[in-house]
């Protein structure tokens, strides 16, 4: 009689498995692992809102903001309550504490309070921090350079490139010279939202978005694949 093929074995015994057995191990795996995977991403979603948003208003306080940046900023509050909610009933904390930050920085913004918008968003980012591993720190000259020139190539480049002054469109170059390495992350991470830069619909792991992180804030002079990124860096 033929023997079974193993398709696996269990570390601890060393035991060879079936690939009958197997293949119900990980398909009984999988049913629990998948949903935990995306309860977690969604839990990501909510603190990167919460960066994103402090960022936002972090700029609209210091300076002198656009239409579209408040425009932005006011759909972002408008989202993050449901966020919050969503949230907060997986993790089991209070929505109601949220919600009334989120409402005081709703009021401030209308009467252009833009310090209170910060202050208010800046207390919720502290609370409910992004996690940064595997991002951060970024690595400008290590190895995974040519991944996020790959990268910065096939998903960014069509848009981001030919952007020029003006342009609602960024030069992703240039916003990494004036951004932090965390909000520079966390804005790959959020995209913008109704466009087709949406972080969330990009299937991106940790080490390609530090991959396209390390690409736009490597120094001036690093070997480029091509020439367009090495026009924009020296701008």
């Amino acid at each position: 009689m033929r023997p079974k093929r193993a398709c696996g074995r269990v570390l601890a015994g060393r035991i060879a498995l079936p690939d009958r057995l197997c293949r119900r191990l990980a398909a009984l795996i999988a049913a629990l692992l998948v949903p935990a995977v995306a309860a977690a991403g969604r839990d990501a979603r909510f603190r990167v809102e919460v960066a994103l948003l402090a960022h936002e208003a972090h700029t609209a306080a210091v300076g002198r903001p656009p239409a579209r940046l408040l425009a932005r900023i006011r759909s972002d509050l408008g989202v993050l309550g449901f966020e919050a909610r969503s949230y907060c009933d997986r993790a089991g904390c209070a929505t109601a504490p949220i919600k009334t930050r989120i409402a005081i920085a709703r009021k401030a913004l209308g009467r252009g309070a833009m310090q209170t918008v910060w202050r208010e968003m800046r207390v919720l980012h502290h609370r409910f921090p992004v996690d940064f591993r595997g991002m951060l720190p970024l690595r400008p000259t290590g190895p995974r350079w040519r991944e996020g020139a790959f990268l910065y190539k096939r998903l960014c480049a069509t848009c981001h490139a030919a952007a020029g002054p003006g342009s609602p469109v960024p030069n992703l170059f240039a916003l990494a010279r004036r951004e932090s390495p965390a909000d520079l992350v966390v804005e790959i991470l959020a995209g913008v939202r109704g466009t087709r830069a949406t972080g969330y619909a990009n299937p991106l792991s940790r080490r390609q978005i530090a991959s396209l992180a390390d690409y736009l804030v490597a120094p001036r002079g690093t070997p480029r694949a091509d020439a367009g990124p090495q026009r924009a860096l020296g701008e």
